[in-house]
């Protein structure tokens, strides 16, 4: 899904042809040179051995001071109040990926406002050679933003100003992160979402207007029209200089070459399936949670699509039937001769607010799920190759 809190992806093809390697026990990052075959005929790990993948230690800025969250390297980087949960799952899984921690924001950033057309002038081979494989890239990206939310909270106009942008696609997001190089936590703090960065947003809203130029500005035109307007555009150019003026960017020690697969679009999609009786074969649901044995048995912490529901209820005021959520998945263990998978929330929730029964799995934001649980709600699976 591209509105509302999470989104699934669109450019990676389905891969189809190598056998199964299991590794157990895995932590760190992958290496640099070990780039997963393009094509792979997915099956799941027999056994349902257990296997941990590591995430970069981070450092979260609390907003309102310097002061460091007590167990940074424990709590995962939080979304806040935002509505841009693929981009920190994203963010997560690119972290995995080049060992170091990168900033959320910047990720949905790049998602929003990046020129596709650039990827097409990097010089990293692997790059050229995933483009030519997905030659509709740009097609995918331009529907992706088409399709992404604007919160009408205290914007009457609903100008498409970046705090109030919501959701996005996760490989699409991944993608256009090869362009300028990686952007540490630590360098643009997005942890409890927009907090560190309120004054600077009041500060542009207020005088979006006046700054509003009579043509729109160049760091915002490789966009599509739905997240342009004259005050937006003086608005989101400002935040892109921010960004570029606190990034102390590096280069990526790997191509991030995102791999997808869905049976619906979003979850509200997969609620209809199931309503009108077009239920997702068991095949379907068994290739996705293949994928998932896949990734993690090669050291990659893949991002599903499912739905925030199945952790915390609904609440029966709550004008939203799905609530779309994406997560990585850190980790799969037996127990009791079933399968549990472990998704790390990026919300911010606290395990107390969970569902009974989900609560007591949950433990600093990571939540470890039945294989059962995830079958009646599981949506997409994407992984870096």
């Amino acid at each position: 899904m591209v509105g509302g809190c999470g989104g699934r992806g669109l450019l990676a093809a389905l891969m189809i042809a190598l056998p199964l390697g299991l590794s157990l026990g895995l932590s760190g990052p992958a290496g640099a040179q070990d780039l997963l075959p393009a094509s792979v005929p997915y099956a799941r790990s027999p056994g349902c051995p257990d296997v941990r993948i590591a995430m970069p230690p981070a450092t979260h800025a609390l907003p309102g001071g310097v002061q460091l969250s007590p167990r940074p390297a424990d709590i995962p980087v939080g979304q806040g109040e935002s509505a841009i949960c693929f981009a920190y799952a994203t963010a997560d899984m690119i972290s995995q990926r080049v060992g170091r921690a990168v900033s959320p924001l910047d990720v949905a950033t790049k998602f929003y406002f990046a020129d596709p057309e650039r990827l097409a002038a990097l010089p990293d081979p692997r790059i050229a050679q995933h483009l030519r494989a997905h030659p509709r890239f740009r097609e995918d990206i331009a529907w992706s933003r088409n399709a992404v939310d604007i919160d009408p909270t205290r914007n009457p106009r609903h100008e498409p100003y970046f705090d109030k942008l919501e959701g996005g696609e996760e490989d699409a997001a991944a993608l256009l992160y090869n362009l300028d190089g990686l952007c540490d936590e630590r360098d643009l703090p997005s942890h409890e979402g927009y907090a560190h960065h309120t004054r600077f947003f009041l500060a542009q809203r207020y005088g979006s207007h006046v700054r509003a130029p009579n043509q729109c500005f160049r760091a915002t035109g490789a966009t599509v029209d739905r997240l342009r307007s004259r005050r937006a555009d003086a608005f989101n150019a400002a935040w892109m200089r921010r960004v570029a003026s606190l990034c102390r960017r590096r280069p990526s020690p790997v191509p991030l070459l995102p791999v997808s697969y869905r049976v619906a679009s979003n979850q509200l999609e997969f609620m209809e399936m199931l309503e009108t009786g077009k239920v997702p074969s068991r095949a379907r649901i068994d290739r996705m949670l293949a994928m998932v044995d896949y990734a993690l048995d090669h050291r990659r912490a893949p991002t599903i699509g499912y739905s925030w529901y199945i952790l915390e209820a609904r609440d029966p005021k709550d004008p939203d039937l799905a609530a779309d959520h994406s997560s990585t998945v850190v980790g799969r263990r037996r127990v009791g001769g079933r399968c549990q998978y472990r998704v790390q929330d990026n919300t911010g929730a606290y395990c107390a607010h969970m569902r009974p029964g989900i609560r007591e799995r949950c433990e600093d934001g990571r939540i470890w799920l039945w294989e059962e649980e995830l079958r009646h709600t599981l949506y997409s699976v994407i992984y870096l190759r």
